[in-house]
């Protein structure tokens, strides 16, 4: 990543580059020019919002061999860019790493862009103050260097407006003769904050400056001052380390012909202030000596908000870094935690098979083998679940649950672990008045057995890990439930509470020895309690162990209790089976674990092939069809849409089961939108499995 010294020198020298040339205009173009080199792009452009409320391509660079877009891109329809201006609104940027990302979100932006070719772009939008003017980007530069090319074009955002609105002045004066046109100039120049000057050098005389009555508003003089005077004034509030600067550039006018300086100068009312000022001789100043005649312009403004956005730049390379850096570290830990179990396996698979003639060890290697591969499954769930958090999505589940059975079954799952490291893994629900509830159950269990399984893992021998559940409120029908975890561990430092909720972190490298896990438990927990709109507190000293509080709004549910009367079993004995998969593996286990369970099992390798079995059976033969997703010939999504559209009696109702290692939330709904009636994610959880085929059968 280039640094801000290089961002900042880029900018410099377009900016230097630009304002060499004589008119607004030639500026405009010349940055856009420097812009569109330096970020390796092929377009860069300037779109001002007119009249209508359309948008006009007012400025266009192309690169060699790009043709150009500006005549057909004037008075472009408001509703093609109104999301880019909702954006801009707020604050943001357009950042699209490929067009095809808004296909379907912005299908007049898609076709406005697709029909210039373009497949990648940077917007950043222009401010006079609040109000959006337009916007300028660049198209297609490297994908890598997207939000580079995004700090460099909001950098140089504040140039463009105020080189539009120098434009605009010139323009103005174009229009009207100089006496109609004095008055309302100077309105235009005071609102920019823009003066007028003339300084005459001649020879053997004091230096003279006169000013307009808005450059004389921004030196803080009376009306009445004298042009010596007025001099001084100005150049003695200089500030030192500038005068050189200053002296040079009047130097560079008179050689030249035209120079521009910013420097700061001491307001007699206002204090330090920034001052941009430019002029070009005066060719009719008939005395000997030289005139100069410029403009001096106020944009502390601009300076301030230019170092704001350096300090940004530097807060987001510093994040950056950070972020590298934890990646990093990741990956190194995840190598480790990864093969860690997978070198177990290996192992006791070597073991199991010299000891053929000792049943106790090949038990204990069994129990060893699935030990290690259960903790496999949770590192990868553990990633895949940060990856699926990222988008931000809430929970949508809305199911009757029972908050004492989660509660029992988390410890329940966990009592193992406790038994392993010696700890007292207590719970406590008196506190709990609603039982019955609506939500999601799956994603209270995930928060509570995150902290729980934290509590454990990093406790002490003959230590206690407590859960007590309570009710801090009702109130219309909604419950806010207080879920503390108290435990007696290895407590956590001062330093690293701030930290704690962050992915891929751990306070010490060798918990990763010791304790297991890729630092991923406490950033979903809290990513899951933020979707809930929960809250979460952690309370700890090292030595003495930790208290975490999770308070999460938790509907409750009015019939409750009919709901529960009944426990679902999970029966399937006598059940017809079709079982489409293609990994061979895979297939023999299911098939072999429904058998088991009594049910009679006709496979298929592929989406094509289940069809094919589905079509040729009779009406009514098959109880249930259990769906691969991913299979080779046509894919689980197709088979179940086209068994739905079969033309016989059962190929609407007959129950469809998607299973598939595919699981996050996208890959339920595509399933349900497909015609199927539930998802089941790999490795299978086959009691789930039978219980959900239990439920469906007719």
């Amino acid at each position: 990543m280039r640094s801000v010294q290089d961002l900042e020198a880029i900018i410099n020298e377009g900016l230097r580059t630009a304002l060499m040339e004589e008119t607004p205009d030639r500026s405009l173009k010349v940055l856009l020019e420097h812009l569109g080199k330096a970020l390796n792009g092929e377009r860069t452009y300037i779109f001002e919002q007119n009249g209508s409320g359309g948008d006009d391509n007012t400025y266009e660079w192309v690169a060699d061999g790009v043709e150009p877009e500006q005549e057909n891109l004037q008075n472009v329809p408001p509703e093609v860019c109104a999301s880019w201006y909702r954006n801009f609104s707020i604050g943001r940027h357009i950042v699209i790493e490929s067009v095809e990302d808004i296909r379907e979100s912005e299908p007049l932006q898609y076709e406005n862009l697709k029909r210039q070719g373009i497949h990648s772009l940077v917007v950043v939008p222009l401010y006079d103050g609040e109000r959006i003017i337009g916007f300028y980007g660049v198209d297609d530069p490297p994908v890598k260097s997207l939000e580079y090319a995004s700090n460099m074009l909001q950098t140089a955002a504040y140039f463009i407006v105020s080189s539009l609105k120098r434009r605009d002045l010139f323009r103005a004066l174009q229009k009207r003769s100089y006496l109609e046109g004095r008055q309302s100039l100077e309105g235009i120049l005071e609102g920019a904050r823009t003066g007028i000057w003339t300084i005459e050098l001649e020879d053997g005389c004091p230096p003279r400056m006169y000013a307009d009555r808005t450059m004389r508003i921004l030196l803080g003089v009376p009306d009445g001052i004298g042009p010596e005077e007025c001099y001084r004034h100005w150049s003695e509030r200089i500030e030192p380390d500038y005068v050189e600067m200053v002296r040079e550039t009047v130097e560079e006018m008179l050689k030249t012909g035209r120079a521009e300086v910013i420097y700061p100068w001491d307001h007699p009312e206002l204090g330090k202030i920034y001052v941009r000022c430019g002029g070009v001789p005066d060719k009719t100043f008939a005395k000997p000596g030289a005139c100069l005649n410029g403009y001096h312009q106020d944009i502390t403004e601009t300076m301030v908000t230019r170092k704001k956005q350096e300090q940004s730049i530097m807060e987001l390379l510093e994040r950056v870094r950070r972020a590298n850096s934890a990646k990093s570290e990741f990956l190194s830990h995840m190598s480790h935690d990864l093969r860690t179990p997978i070198n177990g396996i290996l192992g006791m698979l070597a073991i199991l098979e010299k000891s053929q003639d000792d049943p106790e060890r090949q038990r204990d290697c069994r129990r060893k083998i699935r030990v290690s591969a259960e903790h496999l499954l949770s590192l990868v769930n553990d990633v895949l679940q940060v990856s699926n958090l990222e988008s931000g999505k809430p929970a949508a589940a809305a199911e009757p649950f029972d908050l004492r059975t989660v509660l029992e079954d988390c410890v329940t799952i966990l009592s193992p672990l406790a038994e392993e490291r010696d700890v007292l893994l207590e719970l406590e629900t008196s506190g709990l008045r609603h039982s019955r509830a609506i939500g999601d159950p799956l994603r209270l269990k995930q928060v509570l057995m995150g902290v729980i399984d934290n509590a454990l893992k990093y406790n002490r021998p003959h230590g206690s890990v407590s859960v007590r559940a309570e009710e801090a409120a009702f109130r219309d029908g909604t419950v806010r439930c207080r879920f503390t975890i108290e435990d007696t561990g290895i407590g956590i430092g001062e330093d690293f509470k701030d930290h704690i909720f962050e992915p891929f972190t751990q306070e010490h490298q060798g918990a990763r020895t010791d304790y297991n896990g890729a630092g991923l438990g406490m950033s979903i927990v809290k990513r899951l309690v933020d979707q809930m709109e929960g809250t979460i507190e952690v309370d700890s000293r090292v030595g003495k162990g930790s208290v975490v509080r999770i308070v999460l709004p938790i509907r409750a549910d009015p019939a409750g209790e009919a709901r529960f009367e009944e426990k679902e079993r999970g029966d399937i004995a006598g059940m017809q089976v079709l079982l489409a998969e293609d990994n061979e593996i895979n297939c023999e286990i299911v098939e072999f674990m429904l058998r088991d369970a009594g049910a009679e099992v006709v496979t298929a390798k592929d989406g094509k092939a289940a069809v094919d079995a589905f079509e040729a059976s009779a009406s009514g033969t098959f109880d249930c069809i259990l769906m691969d997703l991913m299979m080779p010939v046509m894919s689980g999504y197709e088979a179940a849409r086209v068994i739905r559209g079969l033309d016989r009696a059962d190929a609407r109702s007959v129950p469809i089961i998607a299973l598939s290692a595919n699981a996050f939330e996208a890959d339920i709904a595509l399933a349900k939108d497909a015609g199927m009636d539930a998802h089941l994610a790999k490795p299978v959880d086959i009691h789930r499995m039978f219980q959900v085929m239990s439920r469906l059968r007719a």
